[in-house]
């Protein structure tokens, strides 16, 4: 996609595929992200998300400002991307590419919820998908 960016660097890109999250959560305290505290994710099941979470509905802390541009998400898809967890107005939480052996991107930080004794199941999976040999799939 030519001179796709990213609003937060560049705010006059012509092609922002990231801009400022459409509708910030209520009642957040105050200099927090617009995106901020526990949020629900309904989850495709016919996707690898649901596969490790085995849940059509979870929820992720999020502390963020950006999200995917609504505008490019058709044409993403038609490319191959999919998105496979999104939030209850629709916008997109979870993209994966199903082509990929383990290609998940968030809009939340998994790594900020998982502790020593309760890994993230995102993290289990990617890892067990790292171990794998080349050409199988979790």
């Amino acid at each position: 996609m030519k001179d796709a960016d990213h609003a937060e660097y560049n705010p006059k890109a012509a092609n922002p595929l990231l801009v400022l999250v459409s509708c910030a959560v209520a009642n957040r305290p105050d200099g927090a992200p617009r995106l901020y505290g526990k949020l629900k994710i309904a989850i495709s099941p016919d996707s690898l998300a649901y596969k490790i979470y085995q849940k059509s509905e979870i929820q992720e802390p999020f502390n963020c400002n950006y999200e995917l541009n609504p505008s490019f998400r058709g044409q993403l898809e038609s490319h191959g991307l999919k998105v496979s967890g999104v939030s209850a107005v629709g916008s997109t939480r979870i993209i994966e590419l199903p082509d990929n052996r383990f290609f998940i991107a968030t809009g939340f930080v998994p790594q900020l919820s998982s502790e020593a004794n309760k890994p993230h199941p995102l993290i289990v999976a990617y890892l067990k998908a790292a171990l794998e040999p080349k050409g199988t799939s979790i």
